[in-house]
């Protein structure tokens, strides 16, 4: 079913949809199908809550049920709509003007799930916040709501069975985390030592003969998002293979979720809290 409308009727109709499903009990996600409305419907809703007309908004926001769903709502629309919304009475009053800059909400808007997304990492999301991290990414790409999207899927060292059955198992090369001199397992190093060792990989500069120069573009610049998500990635995916092979992996397995959930506290939410780069001193 298209969520998207294009005036009231159309917008009605969507609406009564959803709440139809949703009575008959096959509605699964509340919150994400309203913000979804929310998002794709955003600049005749937001035309028409700039003229005082909240009913669609009213009622989008009161098919949210659970209140995860009616928080998420609720900060979703307070931040990029000239409305409040509240979860006791289930309405929406409007800003005042002065309170809202249609020109800079547009150009920060970002869909709902990832507004979701950003608030489950435990990020408050707000239009600085927003900015800092469009700052941050400015480097990599114009399109930093998209990079952002990709940057929250942290990678996973999952591995059902059933994949095991399709893929045929090869191991990843570790390539520069053992040349780092990176080991887990049996024969490894203690936690202290190889996080020291990640610690270092990470702000590397590389200027190593013997890799090639194609492989080592993988890993990106010194401190940047995508050499800690080359690390983490690696990581995750030796530890997949290892959950897919036979043989006792036990404590390679166990180090390398740590250390993924190392690079994940240590870097990954740091830059989440945009708290990565020190303000120079002079």
């Amino acid at each position: 079913m298209s969520l998207v409308g294009t005036d009231k009727l159309s917008i009605a109709a969507i609406i009564k949809s959803v709440k139809i499903v949703q009575q008959a009990g096959y509605l699964k996600d509340a919150g994400s199908c309203a913000g979804q409305i929310l998002y794709e419907n955003y600049e005749y809703l937001i035309q028409q809550s700039l003229h005082g007309n909240l009913n669609s908004i009213t009622e989008i926001f009161g098919i949210g049920k659970s209140k995860r769903d009616e928080d998420l709502i609720r900060g979703y629309l307070q931040l990029f709509f000239p409305v409040y919304a509240s979860v006791e009475s289930g309405k929406c009053r409007p800003k005042k003007m002065e309170e809202f800059s249609t020109d800079e909400t547009k150009a920060l808007l970002i869909d709902f799930e990832l507004y979701k997304r950003l608030t489950e990492a435990k990020v408050e999301v707000t239009f600085e916040k927003l900015k800092d991290i469009r700052y941050e990414v400015r480097l990599v790409t114009t399109d930093w709501k998209a990079y952002l999207k990709s940057f929250l899927k942290w990678p996973s060292t999952d591995a059902p069975a059933s994949l095991s059955e399709l893929v045929q198992v090869g191991w990843i090369k570790a390539g520069l985390l053992s040349h780092f001199g990176y080991h887990v397992g049996m024969s490894g190093q203690p936690s202290a030592m190889r996080t020291r060792i990640l610690d270092k990989l990470f702000v590397a500069t590389l200027a190593i003969d013997y890799f090639e120069k194609s492989y080592l573009s993988e890993w990106a610049k010194p401190s940047s998002l995508e050499r800690l998500m080359k690390m983490a990635r690696t990581i995750a995916a030796l530890c997949r293979n290892a959950k897919r092979s036979p043989g006792n992996f036990a404590q390679a397995i166990y180090d390398w979720e740590e250390d993924l959930e190392y690079l994940h506290r240590t870097y990954y939410e740091t830059f989440l809290n945009l708290q990565a780069y020190n303000w120079p001193e002079t």
